[in-house]
């Protein structure tokens, strides 16, 4: 049986494993619409002012706003329209005092204008437009650089890029983004009962859903799957099997042979290639539920998770140990564990007093939602709608409507 020193709080377990997780150094140059998710390789700074010149942000008339400070209803102001501008067009002449000029979004604003009045804010006669109200400078244009000055920061090296910025990218001239490469992780279920779906379910056999809901989180997080299978409970093929994997992935998962019975030999397993390839054992256990049999280990280069074949439990020390690890092995700048505060929108009934327990539960905004136990909260495909875990301590209290409560984000 394993030394209490060996069974660790979720804290002190992902700070060791974090401690051993190298972030993937290679990189990828990729269009950028095929970056989006993906983790920046390197720090970006504007070098072109956005907008590129002084800009109009409505369909109106440029003029100058010294022109019509008196217009008012009773004594409107009525000015001259000299030119015409359009986006993609040049800025035209400069304008003269009393002088107006007709201008869509996105022109160039004319040296001397310094305001557009709105196009149904005026009335048009002839080579005139007349003007009823006062505008101040800088009303409805836009100054060269107003939105991105030259050697502003768009991107850091380890930001997911997203939309927005890869849209910034892009006003920029950039049609391609450097980011580094997914990172490799190999999976592998253990259990002689285990049977892949789409095979005929043996006599005493059950279908492996870890895989499946594991495989579908890590796809998810961005993590490439270097190779996924299933391994009855026999030590040198189980040995193969994850010498292998660890030898092609950054992070090695298993799932099934974690406790304490005679056919549980990932632990084992676990020490003797540590010993062999270099590396510790992190730990052999968790102070929480669900998830208490779970270890981890350093393997040479790469990290060995190790959970239960518990898919519920498995799932929980997935999303709190293996999320995180994945983010910073991905080259994330911020990979860590997100806490806030929440209040309970509903009761939880019973809380075991003798563990610290993570129960998934939706988030949203400050407004906590958790499933009634009576719901069969064990069933994965239920989690779907889960954002959250509810951080409860040993000894708690059931949790009532309106408690303040620690949560987790995932």
């Amino acid at each position: 049986m394993s030394e209490k020193k060996d069974i660790l709080p979720l804290e002190k377990a992902l700070a060791a494993l974090l401690a051993c997780a190298r972030p993937t150094e290679k990189t990828e140059h990729l269009p950028l619409l095929e970056a989006c998710g993906r983790v920046s390789a390197a720090d970006i700074c504007a070098s072109l002012p956005q907008p590129p010149f002084d800009r109009a942000q409505v369909d109106g008339y440029a003029l100058r706003s010294a022109d019509i400070t008196l217009a008012n209803p009773d004594f409107p102001v009525t000015l001259p329209v000299v030119q015409y501008l359009y986006a993609g067009g040049g800025p035209g002449d400069p304008l003269l005092p009393g002088q107006a000029a007709r201008i869509t979004t996105g022109a160039m604003m004319p040296q001397g204008a310094d305001c557009v009045m709105w196009q149904e804010d005026t009335t048009v006669d002839g080579c005139g437009v007349t003007i009823r109200h006062k505008l101040s400078p800088g009303r409805n244009c836009h100054p060269c650089g107003h939105d991105v000055a030259v050697g502003r920061s768009l991107v850091r090296r380890g930001d997911v890029l997203h939309s927005g910025t890869l849209g910034l990218l892009a006003g920029q001239g950039h049609t391609h983004a450097y980011v580094y490469s997914c990172p490799t992780v190999s999976m592998l279920s253990t259990g002689d009962e285990l049977c892949p779906p789409g095979h005929p379910l043996p006599r005493g056999g059950i279908y492996n859903i870890s895989g499946t809901l594991l495989g579908v989180r890590l796809q998810n997080l961005g993590a490439r799957i270097q190779s996924m299978s299933t391994c009855p409970d026999n030590y040198d093929k189980l040995r193969r099997n994850v010498e292998t994997m660890l030898g092609q992935s950054h992070l090695v998962i298993t799932t099934g042979g974690v406790s304490w019975g005679p056919r549980d030999l990932i632990s084992r397993l676990a020490e003797e290639l540590a010993a062999r390839h270099g590396g510790h054992m992190l730990f052999r256990g968790l102070h929480m539920k669900p998830g208490a049999m779970t270890l981890g280990a350093a393997v040479g280069g790469s990290v060995l998770l190790g959970l239960s074949g518990n898919p519920v439990a498995a799932a929980a020390a997935f999303e709190l140990l293996a999320r995180p690890l994945i983010r910073k092995i991905s080259g994330r700048a911020r990979y860590g564990l997100q806490r806030q505060r929440g209040i309970m929108r509903n009761d939880f009934g019973s809380c075991r007093k003798d563990a610290r327990r993570f129960m998934m539960a939706r988030l949203e905004g400050t407004e906590v939602y958790m499933r009634p136990e009576n719901e069969s909260i064990g069933q994965p495909a239920l989690w779907d709608d889960c954002n959250c875990f509810v951080d409860i301590p040993a000894g708690c209290p059931p949790l009532r409507r309106g408690m303040e409560v620690d949560v987790i984000l995932t």
